[in-house]
Order: structure tokens, then C-alpha cells, then sequence
């Protein structure tokens, strides 16, 4: 759903509010800055027109008008960009197998309620459905692009046998079609074997940990069953080795964020004292009663919290370090490359993930949920992901058309839609305002920074 050129024709097109923002100006250390909003582009502003803009407030005269002629010229597509109010349908690209529909811990937040997802999938993924989604991938999939087969549950290494068989066939069968193949898992961590961890060395995989903190808050959110004792030491004991030699697997930690606890940066620290190269956290936006959700009054002081822990990742990577938050880093990435989309991420576009029957749903997070199921290893079928993707269109949700970081945040997790409200857009547009300054400041005292050769942050977490 990148904002790039691609092979999949236009299905729809969803016009943008005329009405709707083409610029926002905003400040860092350095001076004032435009952002053309369509397609993320950024300019210094010169002081002379901040100036002139600055004298015209409230006289009833329209240098503005100047600001606004410039940002539509700027906001044209070049050449390769996809207009904006277009709408595609990409083939599969990547899939996400839920080979799990048990787990070994009790976290009250699990979206998947344990992998089983309230009853829609009360069995482990057999082997003859994982190898018909890996070959309906590999038949649909661009084979110019790479390919991705991930694995999720539950607990995938619960079903460890099912995960390295489908390893070893998604790599060969697509060494043989010449393509492209890697590889994701989500994990706890805790149940990971010497044989588990030589599989995710020897083969291209992003390795995503879930830990929330140190032993005290590890143990009391993602607690193993009373007689078996806390998960945090099972955790460092099972992981310890693959942080130390990980092979070709490249590893973050992931950490859910209830209202209960937001001292950040003491997680953070907690975390990477465990070995973890870098750090994400996810705020739990929708969950039972009391598994402990950010309710209206909480994301002011998550905002907080955050740039908080962003700060010093800020002022290291201005002195030639490397940013571990992979928050901050991946908004830093996005932004210098003009990331600006219609779509929050690529579900039902070119992502889809495989429950353990057989169907595919255009989100990991959405399994059994009717809407969302777009098809089969089979194929998907048009009709079904067109209506999902044209649903989902930023243009199509009336609380974004209006809104200058439209194209950054896209409009946030389709699965968490229902949730959104000005509170949490708020701490959007908030995090974003200080993700565009830091950006502007780092590109001036390091623009090193920027080389790809320093290596490429994660993009789960946005």
C-alpha cells in the first residue's frame, strides 16, 4: 500500500476533500518547516516568508495564498508515484500463517484469545493447509518482489513441527520458482529450542519478541501458569543464545503498553539490558473491560511518555548512533523517504494471514471476523478485496479527510477503526509533530544518518 509505483491496476478512485489541508508548517530547533502534505514532502521556510506570513495574521491580507499556490504545485505526483485517491489491488505478497491456536502464557489483553480467537479456531494448523497457502502465495506473488511467510498463533513454537517444515519447503519451493523468500515470527520467546533457534539463524527472518519490561511487570502481564513460575526468567534463559549469535535473523522486541504503567523509558532500558538491539512499544487500544485499554484521558500522557523515550534516541543518533526505538526509527525512515499512503499498512492489499482452516483474512488481528475473510488458498476473490479496500480508503473515513497527517498515519489499524476517536488521533498528530522536527534537526547535525548503508529500521511499528 506504499505510495510507489505498481503493476496493479486501478480499481476505484476516491476523491480527496477539496477542502482538506495541503500543507503544515511546523517548528524545530532549527526554524520553521512546510510540509506538502501529499507525498510527504519537506522544505525549510524561508525567513522571509515566515515573516511575511507572520505580518499578514489577522489584517485580512493573503500571503497565505502564496503558501497554499506553492503547496499545490508541490503536491503533484512524480513520475512512479501512485495518485493518491486511487485505489489498487496488489497480488499476495506476503502471508501470515496462524499455526497456533494455543499459547503458553495467560496475557488478559491477547487480541487472538490464546490463538483460539473466541472460538473461530479451535485447532492447530495442519500441514496440508500450511503448503496450500505457501503454493497459493508463491503462484499469485510478483516475482520480481519479495516474497514474505510468516508465522503467528497463539504461540507458533507451540506447533514448532508444522513452522520448520513450512520453512523448509517455503524456502525450497521458492528457491526453485526463483524467488525472493522471507520470513517473520512473532513469539513469547519462551518455548524457543536450540533446534528453533538454528532455524531462524541459517534463514532470512525478523524475529519480533513480545516482552513488556522488566521481571516485575514481564511476570504480572505476561504471566505463565501459577505452578510453572514467572515468564521473565523462562524468557532471557530461552532467548539469551539467539541474542547472542542471531545468524541472518534480525530481532526486536515488541511491548504492549497498558494504562497502567507508561514509564517508557525504564522499560526500554529494561528490555535492551536483555540483549534486544531495539524496542517497540504497542499501546493497547482495544481489549476486555480490565485488561487495562488507553481510554481519552490516558494519551496525552502516553504522548508524553513516548517522546520521552525518543529524546536521548534522538540525541544519540545526532552524535553517529544507532535509534533502538523502533517507533521513532521506522517515523525517521518514513519520513525521508516521502512515505505517504492511503492505507495504514498493506492487509488485504498484499498482506493477507492464513487462520488455521484454511481462510484468508486481510488481517492477523481479524481472523473469523466475516468481513474480513477476502478468501481461500485458492485465490481471493476480486469483488470481496475490492469492497475491503475501497471501505478502508483514507478518503473513505470521514475523520481523516481533513486532517494534515492523512497520509502519515493513513488512519490508523483497520482492525482498531471502531476505536479511534480524537484522543487517540491527537497523540498521532502529537507524535508525528515531534517525529518532523527531530527529523529536520538529525538530517542537520547528522546526515550521515541517512546512508543506507548504515542499515534499515523495522517497519512493524508506525
Amino acid at each position: 500500500a506504499a505510495d510507489s509505483s505498481t503493476t496493479a491496476g486501478t480499481v476505484a478512485v476516491i476523491p480527496a476533500d477539496e477542502a482538506a489541508p495541503l500543507l503544515k508548517r511546523f517548528r524545530s530547533s532549527l526554524g520553521e518547516h512546510l510540509l506538502v502534505v501529499p507525498h510527504s514532502r519537506i522544505f525549510d521556510l524561508s525567513g522571509d516568508l515566515a515573516a511575511a506570513e507572520r505580518e499578514c495574521e489577522g489584517t485580512g491580507r493573503h500571503a497565505s495564498d502564496l503558501l497554499e499556490a506553492l503547496a499545490a504545485t508541490l503536491a503533484l505526483p512524480s513520475e512512479g508515484e501512485v495518485p493518491l485517491d486511487h485505489v489498487v489491488q496488489p497480488p499476495p505478497q506476503s502471508i501470515s500463517l496462524n499455526v497456533s491456536s494455543s499459547c503458553n502464557l495467560s496475557c488478559s489483553y491477547c487480541y487472538a484469545a490464546r490463538g483460539s480467537f473466541g472460538g473461530a479456531q479451535p485447532d492447530a494448523m495442519t500441514w496440508e493447509v500450511a503448503r496450500a497457502a505457501i503454493d497459493g502465495l508463491l503462484d499469485a506473488a510478483d516475482p520480481q518482489a519479495p516474497v514474505t511467510v510468516g508465522f503467528l498463533g497463539g504461540e507458533p513454537f507451540v506447533n514448532r513441527r508444522l513452522v520448520h517444515r513450512a520453512v523448509e519447503y517455503a524456502a525450497a519451493e521458492g528457491k526453485r520458482r526463483g524467488l525472493s523468500v522471507g520470513f517473520s515470527v512473532t513469539t513469547n520467546g519462551t518455548l524457543l529450542s536450540a533446534e528453533d533457534i538454528e532455524l531462524l539463524r541459517l534463514h532470512r527472518f525478523a524475529v519480533t519478541v513480545s516482552v513488556d519490561g522488566g521481571a516485575e511487570l514481564q511476570n504480572r502481564q505476561r504471566p505463565l501458569p501459577v505452578h510453572a513460575g514467572g515468564s521473565y526468567a523462562r524468557l532471557r534463559e530461552a532467548t539469551a543464545p539467539l541474542l547472542a549469535a542471531p545468524g541472518r535473523a534480525k530481532i526486536a522486541a515488541r511491548a504492549t503498553v497498558t494504562r497502567s504503567d507508561f514509564n517508557l523509558r525504564e522499560r526500554f532500558e529494561a528490555i535492551l539490558s536483555m540483549g534486544f538491539p531495539e524496542v517497540g512499544f504497542a499501546p493497547l487500544r482495544a481489549a476486555p473491560h480490565d485488561a487495562g485499554a488507553l481510554r481519552d484521558e490516558d494519551w496525552p500522557g502516553y504522548l508524553d511518555a513516548v517522546i520521552r523515550a525518543a529524546e536521548p534516541e534522538l540525541e544519540r543518533a545526532c552524535e553517529g548512533g544507532t535509534v533502538r526505538l523502533t517507533n521513532f526509527a521506522v517515523a525517521l525512515k518514513q519520513i525521508h523517504r516521502g512515505a505517504s499512503s492511503p492505507y495504514p499498512c498493506g492487509a488485504g492489499g498484499g498482506y493477507f494471514s492464513v487462520s488455521a482452516r484454511g481462510a484468508w483474512y486481510a488481517c492477523h488481528r481479524a481472523v473469523g471476523s466475516e468481513p474480513y475473510r477476502l478468501g481461500d488458498s485458492t485465490g481471493i476473490e476480486p469483488a470481496r478485496q475490492r469492497e475491503f479496500l475501497v471501505a478502508r480508503h483514507v478518503h473513505a473515513q470521514a475523520a481523516c479527510r481533513q486532517c494534515w497527517a492523512r497520509y502519515l498515519c493513513s488512519g490508523g489499524c483497520h482492525q482498531e477503526a471502531s476505536h479511534r476517536n480524537d484522543s487517540a488521533c491527537g497523540f498521532i498528530r502529537g507524535w508525528l509533530e515531534f517525529c518532523l522536527a527531530a527529523y529536520c534537526e538529525l538530517g542537520e547535525r547528522n546526515p550521515d544518518f541517512f546512508n543506507p548503508e548504515q542499515g534499515a529500521p523495522r517497519e512493524e511499528y508506525t
